[in-house]
């Protein structure tokens, strides 16, 4: 009964969303045919800066790019950063690529991100386009009277938040 359970256990989790990591920076032949899909030019800002941002395949492995008017990157030209092999693909119970992630090399400005994460529309006609620009620490407190006779209690919940750099693109 045991081995029943967890068989389907590692059935339901086969089943469900997954994360595919990429090693070489190749789409997986069985995966190709969906990739292909998202091949394009899109148009679209990226913090404000219009541009456009290009999904081309070499072989089966995805080359991601930005143009706008002040270069060729996410970042001001004078970062020299530049986005690298695709990292990973996040593919959902029904087998449609959710999201994607592409190794990023911020240069010489300072932000934390190091990876471009584009999260795909359903119709795949819509990109957004995010990179972490930096984490905050934030510390929230509320007071609690549980018990009248001991007095009231601070109660504190520290949380992080990321602070992205966020950019929208369609075909």
């Amino acid at each position: 009964m045991k081995r029943f359970i967890l068989l389907l256990l590692a059935t339901t989790a086969l089943v469900a969303c997954k994360t595919i990591e990429i090693e070489n920076g190749e789409v997986p032949d069985e995966y190709l045919a969906r990739a292909k899909k998202l091949e394009g030019v899109y148009s679209g800002s990226f913090e404000g800066r219009r541009g456009e941002m290009t999904i081309a395949f070499e072989g089966n492995r995805p080359v991601l790019s930005f143009k706008d008017s002040r270069g060729d990157s996410f970042m001001p030209s004078h970062c020299k950063s530049s986005i690298n092999d695709l990292k990973w693909v996040y593919v959902n119970r029904k087998e449609v690529v959710d999201s994607a992630a592409f190794y990023f090399d911020p240069g010489t400005c300072f932000i934390q991100g190091r990876e471009v994460v584009l999260y795909f529309s359903k119709d795949y006609n819509t990109i957004n386009v995010r990179i972490l620009d930096y984490r905050k620490t934030e510390r929230r407190c509320d007071w609690d009277m549980p018990d009248p006779v001991r007095g009231p209690i601070e109660r504190c919940e520290v949380t992080q938040v990321d602070v992205t750099l966020n950019g929208k693109f369609s075909r």
